[in-house]
């Protein structure tokens, strides 16, 4: 479901990677383009423009994706600018749950607590899927990775008010369940190993 709508989403982005290649535009400067417009949106809703910054994180977004196509479409993908785009996307997170947290100071210091765990919370779904990955093991599990986050605090954004609220403990919680999810995922992975290591010393024993 999820990879047919992004194949989607490409699909329909590709008249408008086109026109960038032909205006000689690079994977790199998309890349913080968006990041600049992350930015852009934690400012806007830290001073309470709660729905101009959804807009510029939607814009933000629509950068994510786009660097990607053009790596490719250029024939410029590369371990660089795959490392740089997940730092960015660090980056982008971060300044918008940061300005959330300036933004909810008003409301009372349990809210700005939230707007923190969910930072924390969805760096370490990110996080462990790249140690994972790094160690050699699958940690690609769970429903809140990046796009469905974003696509939560936007909407939490658009909404405002009382469902700001709501939507933003949503958030924090199904971020910390699908990091508990990947590290038992993990968990299971190396016990298997494990186990399977175990199996074959006794097997050259016998």
């Amino acid at each position: 479901m999820q990879s047919t709508l992004k194949e989607r989403a490409r699909e329909l982005l590709n008249p408008l990677v086109a026109v960038l290649a032909r205006a000689g535009a690079s994977p790199t400067g998309v890349t913080l383009c968006g990041l600049a417009l992350a930015v852009l949106a934690g400012v806007l809703v830290a001073g309470g423009r709660l729905q101009s910054g959804a807009l510029c994180l939607i814009l933000s977004a629509l950068c994510d994706v786009l660097d990607g196509q053009l790596a490719r479409r250029s024939g410029r993908p590369g371990p660089f600018g795959a490392f740089l785009d997940s730092c960015v996307d660090r980056l982008a997170e971060g300044a918008v749950f940061v300005g959330l947290a300036l933004y909810l100071g008003s409301l009372g210091q349990r809210w700005v607590l939230v707007a923190i765990l969910a930072l924390i919370g969805s760096t370490m779904v990110s996080y462990a899927r790249a140690r994972a990955e790094g160690l050699g093991l699958h940690g690609q599990v769970g429903a809140m990775e990046r796009p469905e986050r974003l696509a939560l605090l936007i909407l939490a954004l658009l909404l405002g008010g009382r469902w700001l609220r709501i939507l933003l403990l949503a958030l924090t919680v199904l971020a910390f369940l699908t990091f508990l999810g990947r590290v038992r995922h993990v968990a299971k992975q190396v016990q298997a190993a494990e186990a399977g290591a175990s199996e074959g010393g006794r097997g050259v024993h016998d």
